[in-house]
C-alpha cells in the first residue's frame, strides 16, 4: 500500500499572483553578457512549469522542465547558461501555458475565497574538446542552444569567451559543485531579440526533457542564480501524482524559502489520490468546469502524457537573496508528500541525485524494502492511511454540516 499522502480536501489556498513586475528576476540559471557589454543584465521575470514522472527504477525518472524568461538590458545578443543532471532535449513551448495555468490558479483561488535566428557563432581560441564536450547544438524557435559538460575548471568560461560572450565571474564554487556532480549546461543564445534597458523583451518558452539521475526527487536548478545580484523571486507550477512534501519534515520546501499558493484537491466527484487527467479536462469531473480555459495545457499534456493523471501544485518563493542561495549544499529538490516522517526520500538517501541537498542524512531511518512503503505504489497506488484519513474527513465534515443544518 502507498505511503505518499494525496489530497482529499481543499486544506490551503490563497490568492494566486496578482502583479508580476518587470522588476522581478526568476531563478533557474544565469545570463552572460557579450564580452563588450557594459550594462546591467539580470533576469526579471522567469517562470517555470515541471511536470515529472517518477520511477520504481533508479536513475529512471523523467522530468519536463518550461522556462519563459524575460530580460531587461542593454545588450541585443546574451546568453543562458542552466544546469542539468542530464543531457536534455530541448524544444520549443507556447507562451500562452502561463497564461492559462495563472488564469487557472487565479479562478480556484476566486471560488474557494467566495466561500467554495542564427546559429552560435564559430570562433577562435575555442578551450580543448577534452575540456568541454559539446553533446548537442540545434536552433529551436527563437534560441540558438548547445549543451555542453564542462570536464576542468575554468573550461566553461573559455567556452564562453570563445562563443564572445563574458565569463561568469567569480563562478569558480558553482561551477566546481556542478562539474564535479556531472552535470551538464544548456546555453541558450537569444539573436532574434532586442534587449532595451529598461523595456523587457518576452521571448518564447523552452521545454527541457532530461532524467534526473533519481526516482522520487524533483529538481529546479537554483545555485548559478546566486550568481546574479538582485534579489529574486521563484514561480513554479508543478505537475505531479501526489501532493509534494511541504513542512511534514526536514525534507519540505518551507526550508527553502518557497509557501504554497495553491494546489489541487479531490472532491466527491474525483477519484480519491488519483490526480487529475489534464489531457482530457472535458472528462475530469475537477477540471471539467475549466476545460474551456485550457486549450494549450490540454495539448501540451496530450502531446507529452497522454492519459496520466496530476496535481497542481503553484509554488512561490519571494526575496531571496543572491548570496545566500549560492551557499545551498544544492539545487532546490522537491519530494513527495510521505506519510511516514521518518520515512527519508530516495533520491536523498546517500548516492542519491539529491543527497547534497541535506549533507548527512544516512538513510538509516528509511523502512526496508518489501515492508509495502515504497516502490511504485509509493508514488502511484493508494494509501491505507490516507484512504482511512478520508473516511474520517468525511464523517467529520458529514458531521458538521449536519450541525449546520439543524442549527
Amino acid at each position: 500500500m502507498s505511503r505518499v499522502a494525496r489530497p482529499l480536501v481543499a486544506a490551503m489556498l490563497v490568492a494566486a499572483l496578482a502583479s508580476l513586475t518587470a522588476t522581478i528576476a526568476w531563478a533557474d540559471g544565469k545570463i552572460v553578457a557579450p564580452r563588450d557589454y557594459k550594462g546591467s543584465l539580470e533576469e526579471q521575470a522567469q517562470e517555470a512549469i515541471v511536470i515529472f514522472e517518477g520511477s520504481e527504477k533508479a536513475g529512471e525518472a523523467t522530468e519536463d522542465l518550461i522556462l519563459k524568461i524575460r530580460v531587461e538590458g542593454n545588450a541585443k545578443r546574451f546568453a543562458w547558461v542552466i544546469p542539468f543532471p542530464n543531457e536534455p532535449k530541448i524544444e520549443k513551448e507556447d507562451p500562452k501555458l502561463f497564461q492559462e495555468l495563472f488564469r487557472y490558479v487565479e479562478a480556484r483561488s476566486a471560488h474557494l475565497s467566495k466561500g467554495k535566428g542564427s546559429t552560435l557563432a564559430a570562433a577562435e581560441a575555442k578551450p580543448s574538446a577534452r575540456d568541454v564536450e559539446v553533446l548537442s547544438r540545434r536552433v529551436v524557435g527563437s534560441f540558438d542552444t548547445a549543451v555542453v559538460r564542462e570536464k576542468a575548471a575554468g573550461a566553461l568560461n573559455k567556452w564562453l569567451e570563445a562563443e564572445g560572450f563574458q565569463p561568469l565571474p567569480d563562478a569558480d564554487d558553482v561551477l566546481g559543485f556542478y562539474r564535479t556532480k556531472g552535470y551538464v549546461h544548456a546555453c541558450i543564445k537569444v539573436s532574434d531579440a532586442e534587449l532595451a534597458k529598461d523595456k523587457p523583451v518576452d521571448s518564447h518558452p523552452l521545454r527541457f526533457t532530461f532524467r534526473t539521475g533519481g526516482r522520487d526527487g524533483i529538481y529546479y536548478p537554483m545555485k548559478m542564480t546566486g550568481l546574479q545580484t538582485q534579489r529574486f523571486d521563484v514561480n513554479l507550477y508543478v505537475f505531479y501524482g501526489a501532493w509534494l512534501n511541504d513542512r511534514l519534515s526536514k525534507f519540505g520546501y518551507i526550508h527553502r524559502g518557497f509557501r504554497l499558493r495553491y494546489r489541487d484537491w479531490d472532491t466527491r466527484a474525483c477519484k480519491p489520490n488519483a490526480g487529475k487527467t489534464w489531457s482530457d479536462p472535458a472528462g475530469d469531473p475537477f477540471l471539467k468546469s475549466m476545460a474551456s480555459r485550457l486549450p494549450t495545457v490540454t495539448k501540451l499534456f496530450q502531446k507529452l502524457h497522454p492519459g496520466q493523471r496530476y496535481y497542481l501544485t503553484n509554488l512561490q518563493a519571494g526575496g531571496l537573496v543572491p548570496a545566500e542561495v549560492r551557499q545551498w549544499p544544492d539545487d532546490l529538490w522537491l519530494v513527495p508528500y510521505y506519510v511516514n516522517r521518518r520515512f527519508v526520500p530516495f533520491d536523498a538517501r546517500p548516492g542519491g541525485p539529491a543527497s547534497a541537498a541535506w549533507p548527512g542524512e544516512s538513510g538509516a531511518r528509511a523502512p526496508q524494502e518489501g515492508d509495502g512503503m515504497h516502490g511504485r505504489s509509493i508514488l502511484l497506488g493508494a494509501s491505507a492511511l490516507v484512504g482511512l484519513g478520508a473516511v474520517v474527513a468525511c464523517i467529520v465534515g458529514a458531521v458538521v454540516l449536519r450541525g449546520r443544518e439543524k442549527g
